[in-house]
């Protein structure tokens, strides 16, 4: 999983983007913490689908 400060993010949103559709995880922090997680479509679907499911 990649980190990146959200600051930092803000130059690079569009490729932060390609690089989660293409199956990475990525942590943006906020001052120091986690702030958010970015993931593909697909995948949040996919965990979505597995918690509605009791999986």
């Amino acid at each position: 999983m990649s980190s990146i400060g959200s600051k930092e993010a803000k130059g690079v949103l569009s490729q932060l983007i390609q690089r989660a559709e293409g199956g990475e995880t990525i942590r943006i922090t906020k001052y120091g913490r986690d702030a958010v997680v970015i993931i593909s479509a697909e995948r949040y679907e996919r965990l979505a689908r597995n918690l509605m499911e009791g999986n």
